[in-house]
Parts: C-alpha cells; sequence; structure tokens
C-alpha cells in the first residue's frame, strides 16, 4: 500500500512537470513557433481598425478581429525567414534612410499599445519578444495604419505586396514610397537599400519613365542589378549611367562633372559610326553643334533673343553686305 502511494506521487509529480512544460511551451507566445502567423494576425487587426477609424476598439476589437481572420494571409512569403533576417534588412533600410532609431522598450512597448491596446494576448505576445523584434514589429504595424488611413480600399492589397521588408522601407522612407513598390515590385527594394533616397529619386524621375526604352537596351535590368553604378548617394548620375543611357538615345542632365557631356560624345561617336563618319573633326563638329543646340535652349528658357547668340556673326555679315554695296556703288 505504501509503495502504491509512493508510485502514485510520482505519476502526480511526473504530470505536474509535464504540465508546467505545455504552459511554458504555448504560453511562450507565438514569437518563436510560428511569429509571422500571429503578426500577420496584429498587421490584419490594424489595418481593419485604422479603416474602421477606431470603431473597432470601441467594441473591444473583436469585430477587428473577426474581420481579419476572413481577410487570409498577408506574409506568404518571407515567413520562412523570421523576425531575425527581417531585423537585418530593417536595420539596412533605416541606414541608407539614414534614420537609424533605438527606443526603449518602455516607449516601444507603449507605441505597441497604441496600435493593440485592446488586446491582452498580442500585448502578451510583444512582451516576450526581443527588443529589436519588438522595434520592427511596431515599425510595421505603424506603416500598416498608414497605408490603411490612406488607401482604405487597398490596403491589403498594398500590403500583401509590400510584404513584411516593404512596410519596413515605407517607415523608414515614407509613404510616398509604397505606390512606387507596389507598382514596381520587391525588385526595387534594392534602389532604396543601395542608394537610398537620392537614388530613389533619380529612379523614379530618370529610369521609370524611360522604362520601355531602357528595357529594350538592356539598361534597366542592369540598373535593378547594380545600381549604385548608375547613381551615387546624392542622386546624381554617374558617368557610367550618361554612356548606359546614350545607348537608349536618352541624355542624362543631372551626370556628374563632364559625365554627361562624355556620355553625349559617345553617343554621337555611335550615331556617326553606323555612317562610317566617326572620326575625331567629325565628333568635334558634332559635340559643337550639340552645345550651340544646349546653349540656344538655355537662352530661351531664359527668355533671352536668340539674336544675342547670333549678334557676332550678323554684325560680321553686315559689314560685308556694307563693303559689297560701296564696292558696287
Amino acid at each position: 500500500m505504501r509503495l502504491l502511494s509512493t508510485t502514485d506521487r510520482k505519476s502526480t509529480l511526473g504530470l505536474l512537470i509535464l504540465g508546467l512544460g505545455l504552459t511554458v511551451v504555448s504560453g511562450s507566445t507565438p514569437a518563436r513557433a510560428g511569429t509571422f502567423s500571429w503578426l500577420d494576425e496584429v498587421v490584419q487587426q490594424i489595418i481593419v481598425e485604422a479603416r474602421g477609424g477606431g470603431k473597432a476598439v470601441l467594441h473591444g476589437g473583436e469585430a477587428a478581429r473577426l474581420e481579419a481572420r476572413g481577410a487570409g494571409r498577408l506574409f506568404a512569403h518571407g515567413s520562412e525567414e523570421g523576425l531575425e533576417r527581417l531585423v537585418k534588412r530593417s536595420d539596412e533600410l533605416a541606414l541608407a534612410a539614414r534614420r537609424v532609431e533605438h527606443p526603449s522598450e518602455t516607449l516601444l512597448q507603449s507605441r505597441f499599445s497604441q496600435l493593440m491596446a485592446t488586446d491582452a494576448d498580442a500585448l502578451r505576445s510583444f512582451s516576450a519578444l526581443k527588443p529589436a523584434e519588438k522595434r520592427v514589429v511596431v515599425e510595421m504595424g505603424e506603416s500598416a495604419r498608414r497605408i490603411a488611413q490612406r488607401y482604405p480600399q487597398e490596403a491589403e492589397t498594398m500590403v500583401r505586396k509590400l510584404g513584411p521588408e516593404g512596410l519596413t522601407a515605407v517607415r523608414a522612407f515614407g509613404d510616398d514610397v509604397a505606390e512606387v513598390l507596389v507598382k514596381e515590385g520587391p525588385e526595387s527594394l534594392g534602389v532604396l537599400r543601395k542608394t537610398g533616397k537620392g537614388g530613389w529619386e533619380f529612379f523614379t524621375t530618370q529610369v521609370l519613365p524611360h522604362k520601355k526604352k531602357l528595357a529594350a537596351a538592356g539598361v534597366l535590368a542592369a540598373f535593378m542589378a547594380d545600381p549604385d553604378k548608375f547613381v551615387d548617394y546624392a542622386g546624381q548620375a554617374t558617368e557610367y549611367a550618361a554612356r548606359e543611357f546614350a545607348k537608349a538615345g536618352i541624355t542624362l542632365a543631372t551626370a556628374v562633372g563632364g559625365g554627361a557631356a562624355r556620355g553625349l560624345e559617345a553617343s554621337i561617336g555611335q550615331a556617326l559610326a553606323r555612317h562610317g563618319l566617326d572620326l575625331p573633326v567629325f565628333r568635334y563638329l558634332g559635340m559643337t553643334a550639340a552645345v550651340a543646340v544646349i546653349v540656344a535652349a538655355l537662352l530661351v528658357i531664359f527668355g533671352m533673343p536668340l539674336r544675342i547668340m547670333f549678334w557676332p556673326f550678323t554684325r560680321v555679315a553686315r559689314l560685308f553686305t556694307a563693303r559689297r554695296l560701296k564696292h558696287s556703288v
């Protein structure tokens, strides 16, 4: 009987230890197993509440949770990488945007509470994350809220196309990059990461308007693969960019130093070579004509009449005409 009691006590102790272990594992939040599933639900709920103007929060957030669950997954891609990989990419984007921040855990907890104030389970799960992971989750949540407020009808579609890294890019560079990222795809993230805001401006003002021409000439693919060869961190085109764009028949006006001029010279040289006239004298004449056209265009832009430009020539012509008339008389 005593032996049976001892056995019962051991069994009871074993069950208690097992139950405690299961509680720890299940209560360790989805931060380890299924982090992206939890993050997916959080972002979806934030979108629903932001789109509803906070009305869902007034009802305890249950309506937002139900609507979010029926929307389907947002982050189908990238979930295999985990939050650690996302933290690294987020840091790269923040560095490119020159917006490196290290908020305290207290501040991060406060910001997340503003996003998910009515969801106690989400708050507990958030508390178990590492500091860097908390920062990324808050950044993604705040970006999703701004997108939902600005594009209420397209919010889920945009967030799905942006993906986790795209949301962190929106946080780092501002809402204006969201539309281009959605339209051009995740490949355009490399432009932001490698060249920053200056390179992004070059991408939107010089590359995208001539996308078809550049694609046909093979320049677009080269730019997307290695954008920092085309543009510096200040957003100025390089000499290499001037040469490559000239292949597509596009002249860059923002090339660094003499890059644009050399790119124009190369373009003129290629045009002359097709006619067997690629000689220094013809190239020199072509550059002179191009410069004359540029100067004339500047005079027109600044409101100066073209006769000022041709004044020396007209002066000589008048003198010559007057002398001929004098001799004829």
